[in-house]
Parts: structure tokens; C-alpha cells; sequence
């Protein structure tokens, strides 16, 4: 071979293009595993934060076991009042009783044995406590006595007038031992006389049968007209500690002492005792 042949020739030289394009191909890339990582702490921090939920809630509750268990509260229940409002028992008090019987009015009823009875028969039949202290309705105590009645039909006091009104809402008793003709059970009312001037004060208690009354409401005289025989209880002052019916004036008492039962009881055993023939 001619080496002149191939002067002038020369060996063409790698480009780094070239070089390239005879490597070997590179790897695949590998992606960073830090965007995985981000993911799994975001995802502990969730399940880190539930688990103090749980715990801040079990721990309130535990609390709050634990305090009502420690100081119940109390609890208030309120009733509401019947319809029919109930005269409330007596205290158990040991009032000694005398019985009567009146062919009058055919009625038998008892009464503390320390009052007086008094039945002409041309007068309303009355049954007198002995003198007591007595609040009237300013408030104050005055020396006085109680008065129960028994008149005929219709014979109201000249003082009730055509109407009067409640100062307390009627209450229902029920008698000892009613005779066959009686009924079993009766309104009393508490009457504040129209002429009455001190709010609130207490005239008198009538046995007024069937008809109730609401605090306040007007009560007519035609009501209590119709009682046979009219039935009642009346207050008086007195001058001295004798007391002279002369002397003895129409009292209104404090219409909040009749939730007194020492004041109370002696007068509902009274009016429950009576037994109508």
C-alpha cells in the first residue's frame, strides 16, 4: 500500500457531541423521596392531634363525672295549685272539744271546749272564743275575740252589702261526719266586706257550700243567700279583758294569719265538724 496515497488524509477527531452520542445511555432518573416524606409527618400530626382530642375530651368528662358526683346539684319542683284549692290539714294540736246540737238550725257540730256557746233561739245561734290576741290588718296586736254563727237562710250581715270580694282564694273542706242529706264537702271563703278599707284585711269566713271563689273575684249576696243554715266566722276588738258586748266592735284581722294553723285549727275543726240534718 502506497503510504503517499493517503497523505493529506487524517483521522477526523470526536466531537464532544460525538463523545456523547457513544456513551452509554444514563440511568433513569430517580425522583426525591422528601415530597413522600412531607406526606407521611403532615399525616402523623393528624393522627397526633386526634389522639389529644380524645384524651382533652376523656379527661373533661371524667371531670365532670366526678364533680356531680362529688355535690349533686339540687333540684327545685314546683306544683302548681289545684283548681280547687284544699284547706290545708291542721297541725296535729290536742284541742279539747265540747259537742252541740241545736234543734234550730238542725245542726250538730264540736268546738273548743274553752268557748261559749250561746242559742236562744230568737237570735242567730253563736259560739264566742275567750279574749285573744288578735292581729289586725296593720299589723298590730289588739285584744279581741272570735265569733261563729249559725242564722237562718238569706240573713247575711248588714255589712256585706250586694257584694263583697275575696282576699283569699277559696279552699274546700270536708266534713267530719256528713248526714245522708248533707254534702260531703264544702267551699269556705275568706270575705273582705265592702267597706273595708285596708287592702288585704280579713271580715270574715264563710261556709259558702258549692260556690268558690279566686282572690280578688267579687263575691254576690245571692251566693251565699242560698246556704241554709249561712254559717260564718267574724272578728271583734275588744275595749278591756273582759270585753262587754257593748263595748265589742267588728274587727278586720291580717288576712296572712290564717296560714297560722295555732290561729287555724280550732276553726276548721269547727267548720269540719258540722253535720247538717
Amino acid at each position: 500500500m502506497d503510504p503517499e496515497r493517503f497523505r493529506g488524509f487524517s483521522t477526523p477527531e470526536l466531537t464532544p457531541k460525538d463523545n456523547l452520542s457513544i456513551l452509554p445511555p444514563a440511568p433513569p432518573h430517580k425522583y426525591s423521596s422528601r415530597p413522600k416524606a412531607k406526606s407521611e409527618h403532615k399525616l402523623g400530626l393528624i393522627i397526633a392531634f386526634i389522639i389529644f382530642l380524645i384524651a382533652v375530651a376523656g379527661s373533661l368528662t371524667l371531670l365532670f363525672l366526678t364533680h356531680h358526683k362529688k355535690a349533686p346539684s339540687k333540684t327545685q319542683t314546683t306544683s302548681q295549685a289545684p283548681t280547687n284549692n284544699t284547706a290545708p290539714a291542721a297541725a296535729p294540736q290536742q284541742i279539747a272539744t265540747t259537742s252541740y246540737t241545736t234543734t234550730n238550725y238542725n245542726a250538730s257540730f264540736n268546738y273548743p271546749s274553752t268557748w261559749t256557746v250561746s242559742d236562744s233561739g230568737n237570735a242567730p245561734l253563736t259560739v264566742t272564743s275567750p279574749v285573744l290576741q288578735l292581729k289586725n290588718a296593720n299589723g298590730s296586736n289588739v285584744l279581741g275575740q272570735i265569733v261563729l254563727s249559725l242564722s237562718s237562710k238569706g240573713t247575711l250581715p248588714q255589712q256585706f252589702g250586694t257584694q263583697t270580694v275575696a282576699v283569699i282564694t277559696s279552699q274546700k273542706i270536708s266534713y267530719t261526719q256528713p248526714s245522708p242529706n248533707q254534702a260531703a264537702q264544702s267551699y269556705i271563703s275568706f270575705v273582705q266586706y265592702s267597706t273595708t278599707v285596708a287592702r288585704g284585711g280579713l271580715d270574715a269566713i264563710y261556709l259558702s257550700g258549692n260556690f268558690g271563689y279566686q282572690q280578688d273575684q267579687t263575691i254576690p249576696a245571692s251566693d251565699l243567700s242560698t246556704v241554709d243554715p249561712l254559717t260564718y266566722i267574724s272578728f271583734y276588738s275588744c275595749a278591756n279583758a273582759q270585753c262587754p258586748l257593748t263595748s265589742r266592735q267588728p274587727l278586720t284581722i291580717d288576712s296572712a294569719v290564717w296560714s297560722d294553723s295555732t290561729f287555724s285549727a280550732p276553726l276548721l275543726l269547727m267548720l269540719k265538724s258540722f253535720t247538717f240534718d
